[in-house]
């Protein structure tokens, strides 16, 4: 089961949803998780510890809540241990205004829950563990995440603006038009975002390309290359597997799951 959640505004305005996954059993015991260079909160509900694998293989083990920030890099999960887990999915630089820390301090990072928040999130868990539906759930989160808010629920409008018109534009052309030298907005937007506008441009080119084979569109790799915005295919293959470890022939969205995920058979 799999349940999400549009919180109002202004969370809206920085989260892109709550989740919740119920009985989740797949035949695979590892899971490639794809950068989206968003960042993820995942509290599991279960007896179970979390338990990563870096894209060296290196393991990570956690308790039972964690935050994923901003990633360009691919990472696994242990795909045995979700019976029920709960989740908020930020947008780019959504998780800014509830963090003391700069993003690009914490990208490519696991924490604990508690690394970052402290005591501001005790007995959240048990919290969401006494409620008996996801949709209540969803509600402690929006309160929760709203009294965690230790600036003006707001973004800087020069990194708004680029974020907003990052797709299909020039990234040189975009920030020339918010009155800041280059060097200094590229500081300003991986304090906020936890990475440079270009490489959070090259992830977003990537989700393009994911989308396209989720959704079965028949199309030759050339085709995908030149209609995603590559110079060529050696250019995609190349991209492709730095942000997945795989060719891509090798992908494969796994059903029912966000094409963020992807199986792996050990």
């Amino acid at each position: 089961m799999i349940r999400t959640y549009i919180p109002q505004m202004p969370l809206s305005m920085f989260v892109d949803y709550f989740w919740y996954m119920e009985a989740y059993n797949p035949s695979h015991s590892r899971e490639l998780t794809l950068p989206d260079g968003s960042v993820e909160m995942i509290i599991d509900l279960g007896e179970d510890v979390i338990q990563l694998f870096d894209r060296n293989n290196r393991e990570l083990v956690f308790g039972h809540s964690i935050v994923s920030g901003p990633h360009s890099d691919y990472f696994v999960i242990n795909s045995t241990c979700t019976s029920r887990v709960i989740g908020i999915h930020f947008k780019p630089g959504g998780v800014h205004p509830f963090l003391k820390e700069r993003l690009d301090e914490i990208h490519n990072t696991h924490l604990p829950l508690h690394a970052l928040w402290g005591s501001k999130i005790s007995g959240l868990r048990d919290e969401l563990l006494d409620s008996l539906v996801p949709e209540k759930m969803f509600q402690i989160l929006e309160r929760r995440l709203l009294s965690l808010a230790i600036k003006d629920l707001e973004r800087h409008p020069a990194v708004q603006y680029v974020l907003n018109n990052l797709h299909g534009h020039r990234i040189g052309e975009i920030i020339e038009q918010v009155g800041i030298s280059h060097r200094r907005f590229n500081q300003l937007f991986k304090e906020e975002v936890g990475m440079t506008p270009k490489r959070l441009n090259r992830i977003y080119r990537f989700q393009v390309v994911l989308r396209n084979l989720h959704f079965g569109e028949n199309h030759s790799w050339t085709d995908i290359a030149l209609e995603c915005g590559y110079y060529d295919q050696a250019h995609f293959i190349k991209d492709f597997q730095s942000f997945s470890g795989l060719n891509p022939s090798e992908y494969k969205p796994i059903s029912g799951r966000h094409y963020n995920h992807a199986a792996i058979f050990t």
